[in-house]
């Protein structure tokens, strides 16, 4: 049975900011990610050599957020977050001909868009419906919305496996921050991946190209650490430690993973992105 092996951890951004919610160009090529540098966070690119770290003014409006992991539909083509529009909502960017345009808006802010590797039509994402909960939602090619979570609570951070038939996604439950796989099919059943809870809210579980492991946070230990389980929740085995790591994002090649070593979402936030190489 094949396991996993990993590299050291190789720093890719430095200097200024807070650097979170990182995700691979589809090429394998660059990291885009959310900087926070003077109380404002907006979207960023950089290679994967570490080299032409490059704002991406078009999504960053002075005033503005851009927030969250972008979506890609095509190599210079994604959905990402921004409250432009008085409130977070999904936009569209498209790089070669300079757009931004809406996705989605409603009364709630939509965050965390997903986008599946072989169906660039489906698009991911969650928002909240009345008071605490929070359910993930699909929007599909004609633009129809379809609520794809029913349970109590917090249902948030989807992310589709590359053929856009299930998504992983972080739920609590019994006061427990656990990972979930579901079909994206009507009347799905969820599976929990967890065999415990996972001890923070930001799991951000990121399943790997080929739909065998999930990358994700857990913070059994006390400090946020990046981990792997086969897509059936078995096979635990911890990739970081030390400094705290999270939010884990797989390179479309399978070759790497990006992480943030730091503590982004603290009072104080902190950290930088790093790069793991898997074997």
């Amino acid at each position: 049975m094949t396991t996993l092996t990993f590299g050291p951890a190789v720093q890719l951004t430095s200097g200024p900011g807070v650097d979170v919610r990182p995700n691979w160009t589809p090429d394998s090529a660059g990291v885009i990610f959310e900087r926070l540098l003077g109380g404002t966070r907006g979207l960023y690119q950089v290679l994967a050599d570490g080299s032409e770290l490059t704002e991406l003014t078009l999504c960053n409006l002075p005033g503005t957020n851009a927030t969250g992991r972008p979506a890609f539909f095509s190599l210079n083509d994604f959905a990402f977050v921004s409250d432009r529009s008085g409130r977070p909502a999904l936009w569209r960017c498209n790089l070669l001909n300079g757009t931004v345009t809406l996705l989605v808006e409603s009364f709630q802010a939509c965050h965390g868009p997903s986008v599946a590797a072989t169906d660039r039509r489906t698009l991911l994402y969650f928002q909240q419906t009345q008071g605490q909960t929070f359910h993930v939602h699909r929007r599909d090619a004609n633009g129809d919305m379809r609520q794809l979570t029913d349970a109590a609570g917090v249902q948030d951070q989807p992310w589709l496996l590359s053929d856009a038939g299930s998504f992983v996604y972080h739920a609590q439950k019994d006061g427990k921050n656990l990972i979930y796989l579901q079909p994206t099919g009507p009347g799905a059943r969820r599976v929990c991946l967890s065999p415990e809870d996972e001890g923070t809210t930001y799991v951000t579980p990121f399943p790997s190209p080929d739909g065998q492991w999930v990358a994700f946070s857990c913070a059994h230990s006390g400090a946020s650490q990046v981990w792997v389980m086969r897509m059936d929740g078995t096979d635990r085995q911890q990739v970081t430690d030390g400094d705290p790591h999270s939010f884990p994002a797989w390179s479309p090649d399978g070759k790497t993973l990006v992480v943030v070593r730091g503590e982004p979402v603290a009072d104080q936030p902190s950290g930088h992105l790093w790069t793991i190489r898997v074997r």
